[in-house]
């Protein structure tokens, strides 16, 4: 028998050695002096090994531009990026205090001072010139006076139907549409800024499009033409969910939502939490906006509120691009709507929904934003993707539900229409014209008006998929003239948001699970919101429609139809100087000159 009080007897292979003897061994003793060292001396390890970074990354960056500087455009442009930023930050660290203190102060306490009198001589500077470059470089054809009637028909409907008139602040209204009207200035107008737009839209979409190997490695070539919604769209937004997943680990989503928050908050002078939560939804849907800034969701004033549900309906998130992309929404036209809408939602929702609360987060400081409960980049990109895929589910449930029910409406409204002679009847030929006005308004040529009035019907009433779908059939096949290159463009900018019913509805849901407290407010909100969306969607498409009167074709063979750029010297190069241009210059041409005045002298 054993006696189990005898200690366990153990063999030489797993002799239990002690401390002392342990420490003596010379593996244990490298990672002793291994690790005093490095606890020792942080800053210099840290600095010599930013060093050999940097020295390594040089020599492959100069070779790389030897080698093909062309080829190596994105390289060039990503370091300059990079050393911008880093320059800045060492110059914000140490010499921020000083510049501000001797430069930036002083100025700024002299125009506070005397700003009373200034501002009558400034704003209306800015105004004539405005005007007068409008005028003379911009609007070049009569059809971009529609565009403009709209911008005055939004302006005043907003205005009109506005919850307290009387409390509107004309500051955010008026920075708004400025700063959506500089924008559309420097992308659309402006070469250098339209050829950075178009570089960039190029990239994120070849980006994108490394989720289709994906795609193919899972479900294979055929199912990518047989099924293309499905098994090559989907998988997109499970590839862009996993990318925003681990950018939001990194922080690098929060950083430049929360600069550009700080721009829009700084000119505008609205609160932090409504600022972020606009700016945020260029990069993030509307459920991560919402998850980011939990805390303070049940602390929103009724107007922070409403413009924080207009966001999330009024721009596209980070993963819609890539399916509206592969639908045939122009990258370049996409990403300049969705950077675009942020201003004028905040503008539109401030003359609509004026605050008359006082606000908890009026500052960024007052923000602290929910970081990634993630531990690792791998772990952050795998959440992204079980997000996104929770999305795909909810994307083709509705999709199926949607398209079975518009096509029992437009059985029934045929079956009701061939009673009376007219079995052409259906959803989207009354949407053609009850939406043709404004279709009209926004910029679009009368022969395509009906065409762009039944998109936005699809989207409003059903999905902005949907829409983007059947644009994606207007402008291929046997429909490829029933809408110009133009009016697409512009409808581009009409349809980019998730302003349908079919949205709202998952909206609901969405606050009824991440903030219950919320949901009473939001659902008697929800109306005007999703129709001030639209109208940001639509007041966008408007000043899109003012400064774009040409539009180019370029093919793109990885989307549904090609893709339509607008280029800014094909433009001036074609249409010439503005009417009101001509006028002066026949006037100018009345008045004698030097030659002739001396002839009639003499």
């Amino acid at each position: 028998m054993v006696n189990v009080s005898d200690p366990p007897s153990y063999s030489s292979e797993f002799r239990v050695y002690p401390e002392e003897i342990l420490s003596k061994h010379p593996v244990k003793r490298l990672h002793q002096k291994a690790g005093s060292c490095v606890s020792s001396h942080p800053k210099a390890i840290g600095r010599m090994v930013l060093m050999l970074m940097f020295v390594g990354y040089t020599i492959y960056f100069v070779f790389a531009v030897r080698y093909n500087a062309e080829s190596a455009r994105a390289l060039i442009v990503l370091t300059a990026l990079f050393v911008f930023c880093v320059v800045y930050c060492f110059i914000r660290d140490h010499f921020g205090n000083t510049i501000y203190k001797y430069c930036i102060g002083p100025v700024e306490r002299a125009l506070r001072k005397n700003w009373s009198w200034l501002r009558w001589f400034v704003l209306p500077g800015i105004l004539i010139a405005f005007i007068v470059y409008m005028s003379l470089s911009v609007i070049k054809e009569a059809r971009q006076l529609q565009s403009l009637s709209g911008i005055v028909f939004f302006f005043f409907l907003e205005h009109i139907t506005s919850k307290h008139p009387d409390k509107v602040r004309w500051r955010p209204v008026v920075w708004g549409f400025a700063m959506q009207f500089v924008m559309a200035i420097i992308v659309l107008r402006w070469k250098p800024g339209y050829e950075a737009i178009r570089w960039l839209s190029e990239q994120i979409s070849t980006f994108i499009e490394y989720g289709y190997d994906g795609a193919a490695a899972i479900f294979g070539d055929p199912f990518l033409m047989l099924h293309p919604f499905v098994f090559m769209a989907m998988p997109l937004l499970v590839y862009v969910g996993a990318v925003m997943g681990i950018l939001y680990y990194l922080g690098v989503t929060q950083a430049v939502a929360g600069k550009l928050a700080w721009l829009l908050q700084s000119t505008m002078g609205t609160t932090a939490i409504e600022t972020l939560g606009v700016a945020g939804n260029i990069f993030l849907n509307g459920m991560d906006i919402m998850l980011m800034l939990r805390h303070y969701l049940t602390k929103l004033t009724k107007s922070e509120f409403h413009c924080f549900l207009v966001g999330n309906h009024a721009t596209v998130a980070g993963f819609a691009f890539a399916i509206f992309v592969l639908f045939g929404a122009p990258p370049q036209h996409l990403l300049s709507a969705a950077v675009m809408s942020a201003p004028a939602t905040i503008a539109i929702t401030k003359l609509n929904y004026p605050e008359t609360e006082e606000s908890n987060t009026e500052r960024q400081e007052d923000l602290e934003l929910v970081d990634s409960e993630e531990t690792n980049v791998i772990e952050a990109g795998a959440n992204g993707a079980t997000v996104a895929g929770s999305t795909v589910v909810a994307v083709v449930v509705n999709f199926i539900a949607f398209l079975g029910l518009l096509a029992f409406i437009n059985a029934t409204l045929s079956w009701a229409g061939g009673r009376v002679g007219f079995p052409e009847l259906s959803f989207e030929v009354i949407c053609s014209y009850l939406f043709w006005p404004l279709a009209f308004l926004i910029g679009i040529e009368v022969p395509y008006c009906r065409e762009v009035a039944k998109l936005i019907g699809i989207k409003v009433f059903t999905s902005e998929i949907l829409a983007y779908q059947e644009l994606g059939q207007s402008l291929k096949g046997p429909l490829a003239d029933s809408v110009s290159p133009r009016s697409a463009a512009i409808a581009t900018y009409a349809l980019c948001g998730f302003s349908g019913l079919s949205t709202l509805a998952i909206a609901v849901g969405v606050w009824n699970f991440l903030c219950p407290s919320k949901i009473k407010e939001m659902t008697s909100q929800m109306w005007r919101a999703i129709i001030n969306a639209n109208i940001s969607c639509f007041f966008t498409a408007c000043v899109a429609g003012q400064f774009n009167n040409r539009v180019t074709n370029a093919g793109n063979t990885h989307c549904f139809i090609s893709g339509l750029m607008y280029d800014p010297s094909v433009m001036d190069e074609v249409s010439g100087p503005s009417n009101l241009a001509n006028f002066l210059n026949w006037v100018l041409a009345l008045i004698p000159g030097y030659k002739d005045l001396m002839g009639l002298i003499l």
